[in-house]
């Protein structure tokens, strides 16, 4: 992942937004979960660039999509907490990151957006990932 590739996963995460009306935040994050691009459409509340960074790396650190670990949460209660302590950052069960995985089933990243109901961010960060993909 670099700069170029992340420009394009986020120009084709925010064209799914504005097709669907939503204003929304987006990270993009490489296969270690380092943040390479954060973005904030104008309009998107102002606090949803924390919540993708987050969800992306979420993505990253459980190798699933971000509301999938909300199974796992409800599986394994108190689970998490210890997953944090581990990974050293917040892991959110708020959907809307999406786990990017190459032709091998191998992590290489996520994208997530945040600012409209779930669903959306999901969507439009589906969209990032199969530009990535692409």
């Amino acid at each position: 992942m670099d700069l170029s590739l992340a420009q394009q996963v986020l120009a084709a995460a925010v064209a799914t937004a504005e097709e669907i009306g939503v204003r929304l935040s987006f990270s993009i994050a490489d296969e270690k979960g380092h943040e390479i691009l954060t973005a904030r459409m104008d309009g998107a509340p102002w606090f949803t660039p924390h919540i993708a960074r987050t969800k992306a790396k979420t993505c990253v650190a459980m190798g699933m999509d971000s509301r999938d670990v909300a199974d796992l949460d409800a599986a394994h209660p108190g689970l998490l907490r210890v997953i944090e302590e581990q990974v050293g950052h917040t892991v959110t069960v708020l959907g809307g990151g999406i786990v990017v995985k190459d032709a091998d089933g191998v992590v290489v990243g996520a994208v997530a957006g945040s600012g409209a109901h779930p669903d959306q961010d999901a969507e439009c960060a589906r969209a990032g990932a199969a530009a990535w993909l692409a």
